[in-house]
């Protein structure tokens, strides 16, 4: 593999941002566990951990997989620093199985699946007005099962 003098900064600017997230991921999972994996009781945690880093305005998604005759608790936590967010689940063909809006918050939905599937979990950060000041924060998605 080869490298010009130029692509040096790219490189350079890639390696930086990915070191300067690291610290801000562990905290992040930090916050996780210790404020929002008590919230999915009765469920059991599957260790399964998904955060992502928002600002008001910014949106992330995941995948999970949902196994047959399985009951599962989804929920999303977001860092306090944020407020509440939106978050919706939905399924293959984009059809809406679950949604929660930041003016009428819910942080779980528990659902029991009849077939294994993949559903999408999609959450976004509200927009604030230009005046109030932009605040990052962790929003965390986790996934719980009932022990049968």
């Amino acid at each position: 593999m080869s490298f010009n003098l130029r692509s040096i900064p790219v490189i350079l600017s890639l390696g930086l941002g990915l070191l300067s997230a690291a610290p801000s991921m562990a905290q992040c999972k930090a916050f996780a566990k210790s404020k929002c994996v008590p919230e999915l009781a009765p469920f059991r945690f599957n260790e399964t951990f998904s955060a992502a880093q928002l600002a008001p305005g910014e949106e992330a998604e995941v995948n999970l997989t949902f196994y047959s005759g399985q009951e599962y608790r989804v929920m999303v936590c977001p860092h306090p620093i944020l407020g509440e967010v939106n978050w919706k689940l939905v399924d293959s063909n984009n059809k809406i199985v679950f949604e929660s809006l930041a003016d009428e918050p819910k942080r779980t939905f528990d659902l029991k699946v009849a077939a294994t599937q993949q559903l999408k979990v999609v959450v976004w950060v509200p927009s604030k007005s230009k005046t109030d000041m932009v605040h990052v924060g962790c929003v965390a998605i986790l996934l719980g099962f009932r022990e049968g």
